[in-house]
């Protein structure tokens, strides 16, 4: 029989195309050394292609010979490149059990590529990993689906470790799963990065609210002395005025004593509010008012050479954290304070309305077209050069030397507050030609609820009995005299213990428990409880100059039902006092004993 060159490279030409396959054929003509021509016999096509069959089958062998060498070259190419990727990439034939798997993947689990495929699941992982992997694999061999998902898994080293997991079903012609592709990667050291990142975004705010308040000290020791010379002058004043029988002139005196002392009260509050690392949730804030406080404190520190101008064309408002602002006004004045020195100059502070378009947006990352309020900070100093500029909010730049005042903070912390309030920050500098900083914050139209007016209502009065306790005789002494004045029957103590054993006597004699949580022996807090336990309808009010290791939400667990920081304005006393007697608008959270 005789075979025709051209029937050979036809049948190749089915798989790999007319060209490839003729030049195929040539090349093995050529290694079998026989002649080039248009016929072979069947003994030629045997040496040509390397089989011996029968007349009927010799071109349909030889042609299903050449296709699975070419899958398997294919094969070994797809292969190649799978294991040369870190991706983990493997096949389930069903909800659990591997069919090929990727080097990144065996090596993760500590084994061969052979020892994987066609295992179950169970053999390889923990049972709590395997209902984990099972759930997803079933949720998309029957949603169809491609899903993303998270997992910590043990890799055969025995370590934990934090896989992105992708699982895609490979669907087939009548819209069916037939096995499922997955692919995964390690993102562990990511996510503690994340975490570690975010954990030292927090140390860098502290640590830049300790040096805030080093910068602080001396305004506020200034501020405070002048709050105590007011408080001394016009309590000797009014002392002189009774005195003389002048009672008109003394009950104004009196006043001024009541502004200072709120004054001085304020004041301890910023402090404490410094101090503190927890998070406050934003406020419909007329930050106008931050910005006339902040700039009392920075000219108490700032020297003469520097003349402070402010101007002031919005009280509108942003939602935001007050002590926060605070602390973006004080880094930015004194940022630019040192600017100015040496050499001394004008520090400019203005608030100004400003409606953002979508132009002015697309130029300054993190803006949204609307309106906004705009906090402009300016100085005359020595100024910036822009490889100054680009650096300027990075965490611990500072152009200082060694051992000057400054940690590199500031402007960082600054910039971190700003976007957490949906905000940006833009400058502006020219060596020798000054700085300015831009704050854009969305203005707002919400209205925080406030005491606005409460003092001038009549004060709630009642006819209850009143435990009164605190270990300061003279806050003992005072808040009976306020309560009684208010109508109140009140015993006091100045002993935790002392109350607990009182109470413990005449459980029924008292209709509510004031009490101070800084005492020795037993703690406010503790005191509440054992009162509880006694009575556990007894209503208790704890009051707190300042402690670390109660809350509010504390407070409320244990079944505290009021919690406040003192100093208390009378009207405020009356108005706690009334709201808890009477059941008012009170977050109660049950009566939780320890």
């Amino acid at each position: 029989m005789k075979i025709k060159k051209s029937e050979l490279i036809s049948t190749y030409a089915q798989s790999v195309g007319v060209e490839a396959a003729n030049e195929l054929i040539t090349q093995k003509i050529n290694a079998a050394a026989v002649e080039d021509k248009e016929d072979y016999t069947e003994e030629e096509i045997a040496r040509i292609c390397g089989e011996l069959t029968s007349e009927s089958g010799l071109i349909r062998i030889v042609a299903q010979t050449f296709l699975v060498e070419l899958e398997r070259n294919k094969l070994e190419e797809k292969t190649l490149l799978l294991d040369n990727i870190d991706t983990q990439i493997w096949y389930l034939t069903d909800v659990e059990t591997y069919g090929a798997v990727n080097k990144a993947r065996a090596e993760f689990l500590g084994m061969e590529k052979r020892d994987l495929e066609g295992r179950n699941i169970y053999d390889i992982a923990t049972g709590e990993e395997c209902q984990d992997f099972i759930v997803g694999n079933r949720e998309v061999f029957k949603k169809k689906k491609q899903i993303h998902t998270e997992q910590w898994v043990k890799n055969g080293k025995g370590e934990e470790r934090l896989l992105s997991i992708t699982k895609t079903p490979k669907i087939d012609d009548n819209g069916n799963a037939e096995y499922l592709i997955c692919a995964a990667e390690d993102i562990t050291e990511r996510k503690r990065a994340e975490e570690e990142k975010s954990k030292l975004a927090a140390q860098l705010q502290q640590a830049q609210k300790m040096e805030a308040i080093g910068t602080l000290a001396a305004g506020i020791a200034h501020d405070f002395n002048n709050i105590l010379s007011a408080i001394i002058g016009y309590t000797e004043l009014a002392s002189d005025n009774i005195a003389g029988g002048t009672n008109a002139d003394a009950k104004a005196n009196l006043e001024e004593v009541l502004k200072a002392c709120r004054r001085a009260r304020d004041l301890v509050r910023l402090i404490l509010a410094f101090s503190r690392q927890r998070k406050k949730e934003p406020v419909p804030l007329q930050i106008h008012l931050i910005v006339k406080e902040a700039l009392k404190l920075v000219r108490s520190f700032v020297p003469t050479t520097i003349e402070i101008r402010q101007s002031i064309t919005t009280f509108g408002r942003v939602m935001a954290d007050p002590t926060q602002m605070h602390q973006v006004i004080m880094n930015l004045c004194t940022n630019a304070y040192q600017a100015m020195q040496e050499d001394g100059g004008i520090l400019e502070v203005n608030l100004s309305e400003i409606d953002i378009d979508l132009q002015f947006a697309s130029h300054h990352p993190g803006l949204n077209p609307g309106p906004y309020i705009r906090l402009t900070v300016g100085d005359t100093g020595c100024g910036m050069d822009k490889s100054v500029i680009d650096r300027v909010f990075d965490p611990y730049f500072t152009t200082k030397e060694m051992g000057d005042e400054g940690t590199g903070l500031g402007l960082s912390v600054v910039h971190g507050i700003v976007k957490e309030h949906g905000g940006a920050i833009t400058v502006y500098s020219e060596p020798g030609e000054g700085t300015i900083f831009n704050v854009y914050l969305p203005r707002t139209e919400q209205v925080e609820e406030t005491a606005k007016g409460e003092a001038e209502k009549p004060l709630p009065t009642g006819h209850e009995h009143i435990l009164f306790i605190d270990d300061d005789p003279a806050i003992a002494d005072l808040t009976k005299q306020m309560l009684e004045r208010l109508g109140y029957e009140v015993v006091t103590r100045t002993s935790g213990i002392e109350a607990l054993e009182l109470f413990r006597a005449k459980p029924d004699d008292f209709d509510l428990v004031i009490t101070d949580m800084t005492m020795p022996n037993m703690t406010g807090d503790t005191l509440g409880k054992e009162l509880m336990r006694i009575r556990p309808d007894i209503p208790v009010i704890l009051f707190t100059g300042y402690s670390e290791r109660i809350s509010e939400e504390k407070a409320r667990a244990i079944g505290i039902r009021e919690f406040a920081m003192k100093p208390l304005a009378m009207w405020q006393l009356a108005d706690i006092i009334r709201k808890v007697l009477d059941g008012g608008d009170l977050l109660r959270i049950g009566d939780v004993i320890d």
